[in-house]
């Protein structure tokens, strides 16, 4: 029997039709419009990227606690110098008062008194009086004014510094904001791989740091955690070696964004307390770090020197000779021993 005439099968044949074809070009097409899978390499790139940007707002986060920390020394200092001026102000407020009582009392029934005295001598003296207590007066008055006017603009110094002061905490949650931002879209992006994808991922970094290491003559032991025993580079004498050892003592240390020790460190953080140890004092920023010391080249550098990245400047290392810097690198990692990167952008001697 020929079912197509059928008056029930002719629809639902149609109705099967339809769908077949429908899942047969979903299948042909399934990623139409869709962006291609990215690669292990170019995840890699794009996370390396993240961190950088974290690291640029973590840096501009010491930055401003830095300045904070200065803006509060100087509103306190403004307060101090306000509350001094008070004390001028009341002062000048007494002595005036005093120069009131005294040109009531000399008033002008006493100089009638000495008017008729047998004593002209008297009267000249009272007279004298009079133009002493008119000075006394006139200079109470300007005193007052100067007292007043220094107090007022000392208080105005007082607003603009916490005007400052509060626009440098809210400059503060701005980065804060920023660093957590690009780490968690760096997460995200590496929660997007399997198991088998991160480890990978992991495997390609170190791969790359083992082929540079072995241009250097260096072996990574195989606990994969290179230690400055293990590179040929001798701890040097003075400064410079109170530097280095700190360095090498921190290796393996996690970073942590803002930190500086004990146990965790940002790459600033890191050389900061690194010099420290030699007696000299350091911000917490790597491009003010970048501006004190002496500038040298890549062929001049010592070991201790300190190796800058980016611009603006955003990162920085401890070199410590034979072509190896320190360096705390960015969030998930560790305080490690790598090659001097090419990308170097400035140096300093201290």
């Amino acid at each position: 029997m020929f079912l197509l005439g059928h008056r029930g099968a002719r629809p639902r044949r149609l109705v099967l039709l339809v769908v077949a074809a429908a899942a047969a070009s979903a299948w042909v097409q399934p990623t139409a419009g869709a962006a291609p899978k990215p690669t292990l390499e170019q995840v890699r790139q794009r996370v390396d990227d993240l961190h950088d940007q974290a690291e640029a707002a973590t840096e501009k986060y010491n930055d401003t606690r830095e300045k904070i920390a200065g803006l509060q020394l100087q509103v306190s200092a403004a307060q101090q110098k306000v509350a001094e001026m008070q004390k001028s102000v009341g002062a000048a407020q007494k002595d005036l008062s005093s120069v009131a009582v005294d040109t009531y009392k000399a008033g002008d029934l006493a100089t009638l008194s000495l008017f008729f005295d047998d004593d002209p001598d008297k009267y000249l003296q009272a007279s004298g009086l009079f133009v002493s207590l008119g000075d006394r007066r006139v200079a109470a008055v300007e005193t007052l004014k100067r007292q007043r006017q220094s107090l007022v603009g000392g208080m105005t110094d007082v607003q603009e510094q916490q005007q400052r002061l509060q626009q440098a905490l809210a400059d503060l949650q701005s980065s804060r904001a920023e660093v957590l931002a690009k780490l968690a879209d760096a997460t995200a992006l590496l929660g997007q791989l399997t198991d088998a994808e991160r480890g990978q991922l992991g495997q390609l970094r170190a791969n790359g740091d083992r082929t540079s290491l072995a241009d250097l003559g260096v072996s990574v032991p195989k606990s994969g955690r290179l230690r400055c025993e293990d590179v040929p580079v001798p701890i040097p004498s003075g400064r410079a070696g109170k530097v280095v050892s700190y360095a090498c003592a921190q290796v393996g240390d996690p970073y942590v964004w803002a930190a500086d020790g004990p146990g965790s460190f940002d790459c600033s953080g890191l050389t900061l307390m690194a010099w420290k140890q030699a007696g000299v004092s350091l911000p917490h920023n790597a491009a003010s770090q970048a501006a004190e010391g002496t500038s040298v080249t890549r062929s001049q550098l010592q070991p201790g020197d300190l190796i800058f990245f980016h611009r603006p400047i955003s990162h920085v290392a401890i070199y410590i000779g034979n072509g190896l810097m320190i360096h705390a690198p960015q969030t998930g990692d560790v305080v490690k021993i790598v090659p001097l990167r090419a990308d170097m952008v400035a140096a300093v001697h201290y």
